[in-house]
């Protein structure tokens, strides 16, 4: 029998896992209860944070005007009008989330800062357990807003960087607990939100959280995104964290432009030496590309699970190349 440990379920409508039964534990995470922004410090760093804020703030406001008035001017009986309404629906839509986000920054007194406590240390216990039950050879964590991602309006988001902290500190006492012998504490982490595909694999973070595979499944859906300019490497006071190594968003500009629609599966897969598993990545792509749909298949991407470095390479194709779509490392 699958065990599947919840705290509070949500749909894996994009991704499909295929495990075979009773070896594995998976836990189902609320994030909207843990990623609340902490406050501005009072402190010359926190003001000076502020005022880039707010300056910020100004400059999407100012470009929401122009995006809206643009819009009003527009005719979507007109097939090419239409396009560039649909385009700035999607660029509105993105706008007014960042714009959220500044307000819960910048009045994070106002906003109810309660960290779900109660939930983080169920998750921690229960990691812990599943490291002391010889039975459970696997773990997989799932949960709404990445802790690490590109995605160029999501990499930086204050609930972002909420979730990567608290669920830090939850591995961080997993770590102290448990002898993981060589492997990270969990074998995969699933979230969503950002408006993309993307797998990344942290580095030595120096906590908990080091060498796990991410995957960000959220690329389904309206109004693709693309990944930040500054590129597939996250740091954190000038060190390296994170590395991207699949991206699939939005990209390019014009007749040009790229929005390749994935999902992913996900195969758990055992050898006769071992009883050790071994997660299997498979991307799924589909897109409308100049007025037709074209389905992309990905080779696998095979998870060590000692550290849980790729064994086949990341970007390797098969079938029709979606090279041009791919945002490489």
């Amino acid at each position: 029998m699958l065990k599947l440990y919840s705290w509070q379920i949500h749909s894996l409508a994009q991704s499909l896992l295929h495990v075979p039964p009773g070896r594995h534990r998976f836990f189902a995470l609320d994030s909207n209860t843990f990623n609340a922004p902490q406050p501005l410090p009072q402190t010359s760093e926190g003001i000076a944070q502020r005022e880039k804020i707010e300056a910020y703030r100004q400059t999407l406001e100012t470009k929401l005007r122009s995006l809206l008035a643009e819009s009003d001017a527009l005719n979507v009986d007109i097939p090419q009008q239409a396009e560039r309404s649909a385009h700035i629906y999607a660029k509105v839509e993105q706008i007014e989330e960042q714009l959220w986000d500044i307000e819960k920054q910048l009045n994070a007194s106002q906003f109810s800062d309660v960290c779900d406590t109660e939930q983080l240390d169920w998750l921690k216990d229960r990691l812990i357990a599943s490291w002391q039950d010889p039975s459970a050879k696997g773990r997989v964590l799932y949960f709404h807003h990445p802790p690490y991602v590109t995605e160029k309006t999501k990499w930086f988001q204050a609930q972002t960087l909420a979730v990567r902290f608290h669920l830090r500190q939850v591995l961080d006492a997993v770590q102290a607990a448990v002898d993981p012998k060589g492997r990270s504490l969990v074998d995969l982490v699933l979230s969503g939100h950002a408006h993309c595909f993307e797998y990344l694999r942290t580095e030595d973070t120096g906590h908990g959280d080091r060498h796990i595979p991410w995957v960000v499944c959220g690329g389904s859906g309206f109004s693709l995104r693309r990944q930040r300019k500054a590129g597939p490497v996250l740091e954190e006071y000038g060190q390296p964290v994170a590395r991207c190594h699949l991206f699939l968003g939005r990209s390019g500009h014009g007749s040009k432009k790229r929005r390749p629609y994935s999902a992913l599966r996900v195969d758990v897969k055992y050898t006769e030496a071992d009883s050790i598993p071994r997660f299997v990545l498979r991307p799924l792509v589909a897109e409308r590309y100049q007025g037709k749909w074209k389905n992309y298949e990905t080779s696998p991407i095979t998870l060590d699970p000692h550290h849980n470095q790729p064994t086949d390479h990341p970007l390797g194709l098969m079938a029709d190349s979606v090279s041009d779509l791919v945002t490489p490392a």
